[in-house]
């Protein structure tokens, strides 16, 4: 297939770690695709200057393509953005967002770039019937892998006992319960924030990335997760793959669905933060967790996701997706 790539690519991203879009090409590439990555910057400014010829350099005159992805941005601020794609390519448009986009309503900008889009593609199961009832044609297809050509370090010698690698965020009950078990059981954080991490008690660190995190997380017996929201089924933190793949322990808030996706010989689950401490201490104890590694890593990686995406794009070119009862 010939397909148009919206996105943010780079090497490496402004975080520190290559983009997730910069992955997924890569493996639609490693399939035999031709992928025309467009960066999200250029495009929009191609679009809302009416398509200037030769202007932006990654933008070429010939978008004509078979399918179309495009991830979220919220400098994506109405449907212009999709419509300008489908136009140009000939194809239709998958718009693919990560996030959890349910922040009190959708954002106005959301809205109108899941109305525009062929087909939306999250992790939002749960609610699928909103975005039904806004003409949306909502399709579950979870983000929650890591790029698979970063090293992993299995059987590394234990250095850290309970750690916890994400932001300090008011959503969800990440920092409420984290200050409950801390108080319990000695937690160590490595995020975005580390300050405010601080200050709130616990030992914190900056974030680390690629071979770094994996690195992390094979050194450490327990791995707690936490996603913004824990009730939307189908939706959780794309961590809970980085962890699994790295081949960590991973003690997670539960979410519905995930008993279903996951391989659950390498997590355990809590729903309370008295829980989560009552496991932390078990597991500690038996000082086992290396019994609960994943022998199926691979499921957890963009390589895999894609193998999952090119059968959708196709069935979807050559199916009748107007009949599907999604």
């Amino acid at each position: 297939m010939k397909i148009n790539f919206v996105g943010l690519f780079n090497q490496p991203g402004y975080v520190g770690e290559v983009s997730d879009e910069t992955h997924i090409a890569r493996e639609l590439e490693s399939l035999g695709h031709s992928v025309r990555k467009l960066p999200r910057d250029e495009w929009r400014e191609y679009v809302i200057e009416k398509f200037p010829v030769g202007k932006y350099k990654n933008i070429p005159e010939d978008l004509k393509a078979d399918i179309n992805l495009i991830a979220k941005w919220h400098h994506f601020y109405d449907g212009d953005f999709i419509d300008a794609l489908r136009e140009k390519s000939g194809g239709p448009v998958f718009y693919w967002v990560w996030d959890f986009m349910d922040n009190e309503g959708f954002p106005e900008w959301h809205v109108k770039m899941t109305r525009a889009a062929d087909l939306y593609l999250s992790g939002e199961e749960g609610i699928k019937v909103k975005y039904k009832a806004i003409g949306v044609k909502h399709y579950y297809f979870q983000m929650d892998v890591c790029d698979g050509k970063i090293p992993v370090y299995y059987n590394l010698k234990k250095v850290h006992d309970v750690i916890f690698t994400g932001s300090c965020i008011g959503q969800g009950n990440r920092k409420e319960w984290l200050q409950i078990i801390n108080k319990e059981v000695p937690v160590k954080i490595w995020g975005w924030g580390h300050e405010d991490w601080k200050k709130l008690g616990f030992e914190a660190n900056p974030p680390v990335y690629g071979a770094e995190y994996n690195k992390l997380i094979a050194e450490s017996h327990i791995v707690l997760g936490f996603s913004v929201e824990p009730n939307c089924f189908g939706y959780w933190s794309n961590r809970v793959g980085k962890v699994l793949r790295a081949g960590g322990f991973l003690l997670q808030e539960y979410s519905p669905g995930m008993e279903q996706y996951l391989d659950n010989r390498a997590v355990d689950y809590f729903s309370s933060p008295e829980e989560a401490v009552i496991k932390i201490k078990r597991h500690l104890l038996n000082k086992n967790t290396e019994l609960f590694f994943s022998e199926e890593v691979n499921k957890y990686t963009s390589r895999y996701k894609v193998k999952q995406l090119e059968i959708l794009m196709d069935r979807y070119l050559k199916g009748k997706p107007e009949e599907w009862i999604l």
